[in-house]
């Protein structure tokens, strides 16, 4: 499961996740973080037998957890190929396949939105 988790500034001092990690043995891939001793928000990949034991642990710890829903999509008809997009995707979701076209894939897009900030054509859309 890809969260958004998000966390006030009277818990980013505690290791919340490391104790989940310990206590539900499931696995934390962060995708991006920004995190201050104001608060802030990680974007994470959540696996493991007990991912939903885990992820109860940590909401009722104090940390929102919000599943990431959004994806990109192009629209063929708009499209040109042009390849402005592929290096502006921070987790390679957007690739440039041997036949020069571009392909997105699902599985790793964590719904940025920078590829649809540079899409000159407006061929690239953020769906929730």
């Amino acid at each position: 499961m890809k969260a958004w988790l998000k966390f006030s500034p009277n818990i980013v001092n505690k290791s919340i996740i490391s104790e989940a990690i310990k206590r539900y043995d499931i696995d934390f891939n962060i995708l991006r973080a920004n995190i201050t001793p104001r608060g802030g928000k990680m974007l994470v990949e959540i696996s493991g037998p007990e991912e939903k034991e885990g992820i109860d642990f940590i909401e009722d710890a104090g940390i929102e957890v919000h599943p990431a829903m959004r994806v990109v999509k192009k629209d063929r008809e708009k499209c040109v190929d042009c390849g402005a997009c592929v290096s502006l995707c921070p987790v390679s979701a957007i690739c440039i396949e041997d036949d020069w076209e571009i392909r997105i894939d699902d599985q790793k897009c964590i719904g940025c939105s920078f590829c649809v900030n540079s899409c000159p054509t407006g061929a690239i859309m953020l769906f929730e």
